[in-house]
């Protein structure tokens, strides 16, 4: 059954999302900080220009951040916030026909 969209609902959930979205943040920090630095240190000995790392390591912490960002959606989805739970429902109209069942062509004639 669906529940009315309020702002208390719209406020719950995203604060579910966001505070666990800071932490995942700290979290892309300090993995690209470490990435970061020990691209750094090997592209230092092999005397890489800073301007050169610093070209390489900002996408790749980029990509890292992108890619976490995902979990904390993730994490509250079927989540349970008491008087509902954010799940996702097949939409009726947008069901798909089994992949093992072909099309049937109209007979000749």
């Amino acid at each position: 059954m669906e529940l009315e969209i309020t702002w208390g609902r719209i406020w719950r959930i995203w604060w579910a999302y966001v505070w666990r979205n800071v932490l995942m943040t700290i979290v892309a920090m300090i993995l690209g900080g470490i990435m970061g630095f020990i691209i750094g240190f090997f592209f230092g000995l092999l005397g890489v220009d800073q301007q050169v790392t610093q070209l390489v390591v900002t996408p790749l912490g980029f990509l890292l951040g992108l890619g976490l960002s995902v979990f904390p959606m993730r994490m509250i989805l079927g989540k349970n916030f008491g008087e509902f739970r954010l799940v996702l429902v097949r939409n009726e109209t947008a069901e798909k026909p089994p992949v093992d069942s072909a099309p049937v062509a109209p007979p000749a004639g």
